[in-house]
C-alpha cells in the first residue's frame, strides 16, 4: 500500500540521516548550472581602460599638483598593459600623445612623455607573447603574542631578501654540509624512499630564475582550478595563469554577485592578450558536480585541460578522534574521495574525444601535516592519503 510504501521511505531517510549526519547529507547536493557560467575575455577593453586612466591621474597630478595613491612609473602596471596590447591600444597611445603635443601646454608634458613611453613599451611586445613574472614585494610572517596570550599574524617586507633573485639565490644555497636547501625536491629511491635530487633541485631553481628574469607564457593552455576564493593560494594560482595567457575555469562554491565581480577584478587587472577565464558554481563535495563539470569543460565548451588544480577544501576546527562527525566526512570526500573521482573523469573524458596524447598535469594539494596538529579531523588522513597517487 502507499502508507507502507511512505513508512518505508521515511525509515531509510531516517537510517540514512542517522548514519551520515546532516551536514554530508546536505554538504554534497550539486551546485553547478551553466546558466550561472560567467566569461570574462575582454581583455582590449579593459587595456584602453587602465592606459587612459593612468594617462589622466598623470593630466590631473599636472595641473593641479596633487598626488594620488597610483604610481605611475610601477613596473607590475607597465607589465600588466604590455601583456595586453594589440594593434589597437597602440594606435590609441600614439593619437593621445599626438593630441596631448598639440595642446603645447608644457605642464602637460610628463602626461605626453608617459603616453609616448607607454605606447613604445606596448609597441615592442606586441610580437612577444604574455608572461607571467612575479613583480610583487617580497613579505614575510609575523606573529606577535601580547601580554594577554593573543596572537596577531601579519606579513611585513622582507629584509634580507629585497629582491626575488635574493629569494631564490637565498632558498637554492646547499652549501650547508650536505644539508639541502629549505626547498628542495626529491627522487624516490629503489627501496622506496624519497631522497633529495640535488641536480633535480638544481634545474627547478633554474627555471625560477628564468621565470624571474624572462617570466613564463602559458598562452595556448587551459586550466581548471577548484578552491580559489578571495585570500587563497588558487585565487594567485588563477592570477598567474591570467598574466601568461591562459584559459581558465575556476570554479566557486558560494556562488554569488560578490564572488563574480571578484573574479570580474581580477580578470579585469591580469587578464592578458588571448586569455579567458570561466567561473561556474561547483560543488566538489558532488559526484553529479564533478560529472557536469568534466562534461561542461569537454562538450559544451570543447576545452582540453592541461593544467588541474582541485584545491578545494572543507575546514575543520575542533575534530578530533572521540568526535568525529559528519563534517569530518564531507572534509575527506572534497579532499581525497572526490579528488580520485575529478581525476577519473577527466581521465575518461580525455579518452573520449580522442585527447590521450595531451595528459594533463596535476597539482595535488598536499601537506606536511600528517595528524602533527591535531584538531583538524580527517585533514592529516586525506593528505597522506594522497600521496599515494604518485604510486599508481
Amino acid at each position: 500500500s502507499h502508507q507502507a510504501i511512505a513508512k518505508q521511505l521515511q525509515t531509510n531517510i531516517d537510517n540514512t540521516t542517522a548514519e551520515f549526519g546532516d551536514e554530508l547529507i546536505t554538504g554534497v547536493l550539486p551546485r553547478f548550472d551553466t546558466r550561472k557560467a560567467r566569461q570574462f575575455d575582454s581583455y582590449w577593453n579593459w587595456a584602453r581602460q587602465d592606459a587612459y586612466e593612468w594617462i589622466q591621474q598623470t593630466i590631473e597630478v599636472c595641473i593641479t599638483g596633487v598626488t594620488t595613491d597610483v604610481d605611475v612609473s610601477n613596473k607590475e602596471r607597465l607589465q600588466q598593459l604590455q601583456n595586453r596590447a594589440d594593434v589597437q591600444l597602440v594606435q590609441m597611445l600614439a593619437a593621445t600623445a599626438k593630441i596631448l603635443g598639440a595642446s603645447n601646454k608644457d605642464v602637460l608634458l610628463p602626461a605626453i612623455q608617459l603616453a609616448q613611453s607607454l605606447h613604445d613599451a606596448c609597441k615592442s611586445t606586441l610580437s612577444q607573447l604574455p608572461v607571467f613574472r612575479e613583480l610583487s614585494g617580497l613579505m614575510q610572517p609575523k606573529t606577535c603574542i601580547s601580554a594577554s596570550g593573543e596572537a596577531s599574524y601579519t606579513e611585513i617586507p622582507r629584509t634580507s631578501e629585497r629582491t626575488w633573485t635574493d629569494y631564490i639565490g637565498h632558498m637554492s644555497d646547499d652549501s650547508h654540509h650536505d644539508i639541502p636547501p629549505h626547498i628542495h625536491l626529491c627522487e624516490k629511491s629503489k627501496n622506496g624512499q624519497w631522497l633529495y635530487d640535488k641536480q633535480l633541485s638544481s634545474t627547478y631553481y633554474d627555471g625560477l630564475s628564468d621565470i624571474n628574469q624572462q617570466g613564463t607564457s602559458f598562452v595556448g593552455r587551459t586550466a581548471l582550478v577548484t578552491g580559489c576564493g578571495r585570500g587563497s593560494i588558487g585565487a594567485e594560482i588563477v592570477r598567474s595563469l591570467l598574466m601568461g595567457g591562459a584559459k581558465v575555469l575556476a570554479t566557486t562554491s558560494s556562488y554569488s554577485r560578490q564572488t563574480t565581480l571578484f573574479f570580474e577584478g581580477m580578470y579585469r587587472k591580469y587578464g592578458s592578450r588571448g586569455s579567458e577565464l570561466m567561473v561556474v558554481p561547483f560543488n566538489q563535495g558532488s559526484v553529479q558536480d564533478i560529472d557536469s563539470l568534466v562534461a561542461f569543460v569537454f562538450g559544451q565548451l570543447g576545452w582540453d585541460l592541461d593544467y588541474v588544480f582541485p584545491f578545494a577544501a572543507v575546514s575543520d576546527i575542533g575534530s578530533t578522534v572521540d568526535n568525529l562527525g559528519s563534517h569530518s566526512e564531507l572534509a575527506l570526500r572534497v579532499m581525497l574521495t572526490n579528488v580520485l573521482r575529478l581525476l577519473g573523469r577527466i581521465k575518461l573524458a580525455k579518452a573520449k574525444y580522442k585527447s590521450v596524447g595531451r595528459p594533463a598535469l596535476v597539482v595535488l594539494p598536499l601537506s606536511p601535516n600528517h595528524g602533527n596538529f591535531g584538531g583538524d579531523g580527517l585533514y592529516g588522513e586525506s593528505k597522506i592519503a594522497l600521496e599515494t597517487v604518485f604510486n599508481r
